[in-house]
């Protein structure tokens, strides 16, 4: 089934300075500070003969940073589920393993202090008696510190939701758009009520007011339905739902919109125990948008692949965004220690989001130098994608650079500085910046060159005398740098009106 602001770039900035502080230089660091654990899952519906899949957050309570290294065990024990079927668990970063009647998994807590959500599924058997309830306890340990949550499996009778994978719409920036969707249900029997939720871009706002959904700022539209929807029979919405664009959008962008139908059972469990914030209980005020009114048993569906749309808008209009790869070159002796500073410049005149690209710009290290100081944001170029190795990591050949912030603006450059030492040179080499970002107008500046140059007679490390013909070079990019940080503050005052919201709510 779905990824900074001023106040996270100073809360960011606050918590780097704390962590850089806090780590000792040799060894695995442990918590240096007390804290709770919290485990966050939510109960669980399954049907006979078919599985269901949950996950497993783990974290520390405010003001205790895990460190890098630190182990996390999650138990989970089966004694009541082995009465309806059987339980598996494992994702990326962890490792599990059966111990008797539990199920012990054990992963590390990551370079920032978080922990990978681990999956587990329950295979109710065939015969599982529809209505029970069985409990699934879990336990959390780490440092010392443990934390216990007890999942409810219930056992159920099965639907299978279906809808369309993929709907394409376009519109111009500050333009609206109306979208529908459909919903069939693929299974044996009628299915009472159901739930459309709808994850939209930053870009994108509900302006509707239909009296049975509920939309709030930084949280997924949500509407309900009290239908009886029968098996075989597909049902649309009665009028399309109305969305607004933001102006600041360029031309050419694709953003994905993620919509989903549920089983009102299904839903139910969200609402009860929510990982993040859902929309306030007030309605709209306008009429009801429907489907087709009717009585059921409680039902889960089975198949979730085949009940969410991803709603892919393109922006259309004139106001496209053209980006521009940022050289820099040095002169300099064997031994010498040179900074570059590279990056991205937009051209305008569109906006570009620099979250949106991972990795922002690419870097190949000149032939003879190395990297031996590297910006936070920027990782060694392992096999080509992102995230690749850790940020900061010096010595690479190659790096991946994330954006800092929201944006780039306009004539705005965002800056990377390298410091490379000279480990031979008798020639000029070169290295070189890439940038590869979506609806990028002018890919003929999407590459520059790093130059290092043997110093002249007299000289040492520096900025040659250049010609001119890189993007920024020299001393062009202190000033380039103070510009841009003007801009960024100055810019940012109001793109925080119209921000991203970064929802992350766990389907």
């Amino acid at each position: 089934m779905p990824r900074h602001h001023l106040k996270r770039c100073f809360a960011a900035l606050a918590a780097a300075c704390a962590l850089a502080a806090a780590v000792p230089t040799g060894g695995v660091a442990a918590a240096t500070t007390a804290g709770k654990l919290q485990v966050d899952s939510r109960n669980l519906l399954v049907a006979p003969g078919h599985s269901g899949t949950g996950n497993v957050r783990v974290q520390f309570s405010a003001g205790h940073i895990a460190r890098k290294g630190i182990m996390l065990h999650v138990d989970l024990d089966l004694s009541e589920v082995n009465a309806i079927g059987t339980v598996t668990a494992g994702s990326r970063g962890w490792g599990c393993g059966r111990h008797g009647l539990k199920l012990r998994c054990i992963a590390q807590f990551d370079q920032g202090g978080r922990a990978p959500t681990l999956l587990f599924q329950v295979a109710a058997r065939s015969d599982a008696p529809l209505d029970s309830r069985v409990a699934l306890p879990i336990v959390a340990t780490s440092v010392g510190v443990s934390a216990t949550r007890t999942v409810t499996v219930g056992v159920t009778g099965a639907t299978d939701l279906q809808t369309a994978p993929t709907t394409a719409l376009s519109a111009d920036p500050g333009d609206w758009v109306e979208l529908t969707s459909t919903v069939r249900n693929a299974g044996p029997d009628p299915v009472r009520g159901v739930v459309l939720t709808l994850h939209t871009d930053w870009l994108v706002k509900y302006g509707g007011e239909f009296r049975n959904c509920r939309f709030q700022e930084g949280t997924p539209l949500i509407c309900h339905f009290d239908t009886e929807l029968e098996p075989g029979v597909t049902y649309r919405f009665s009028e399309p739902l109305p969305f607004s664009t933001y102006r600041i959008a360029r031309t050419g962008l694709v953003v994905t919109n993620r919509l989903q139908w549920w089983t009102a059972d299904d839903w139910a469990l969200v609402e009860k125990e929510p990982s993040e914030p859902l929309p306030p209980t007030t309605p709209g005020t306008g009429g009801e948008l429907r489907l087709v009114p009717q009585n059921a048993a409680a039902r889960t569906d089975t198949d979730t692949s085949n009940n969410w749309t991803d709603v892919r808008l393109t922006f259309t209009g004139n106001q496209p965004a053209d980006t521009a790869a940022v050289g820099d070159q040095a002169r300099a002796r064997v031994g010498d220690q040179v900074k570059v500073t590279v990056g991205l410049r937009n051209l305008g005149p569109g906006v570009v989001e620099t979250w949106r690209e991972m990795p922002l710009v690419r870097l190949a290290i000149p032939e003879g130098t190395t990297a031996v100081a590297v910006p936070w944001g920027c990782r060694p170029d392992i096999d080509g994608n992102w995230p690749g190795g850790e940020d900061g990591q010096p010595g690479a050949r190659a790096y991946m650079c994330s954006g800092p912030g929201d944006g780039a603006w306009p004539e705005q450059t965002i800056p990377y500085e390298f410091t490379l030492h000279v480990d031979r040179l008798t020639r000029r080499v070169t290295g070189a910046v890439t940038v590869d970002v979506d609806a990028d107008t002018d890919p003929r500046n999407d590459r520059a060159e790093i130059v290092i140059l043997p110093a002249a007679d007299g000289g040492g490390a520096g900025d040659p005398d250049g010609d001119g013909s890189l993007p920024i070079t020299g001393s062009a990019v202190s000033s380039t740098v103070a510009l841009g940080g003007l801009l960024l503050a100055v810019g940012l005052g109001g793109y925080l009106l119209v921000r991203r919201r970064r929802t992350r709510f766990v389907a």
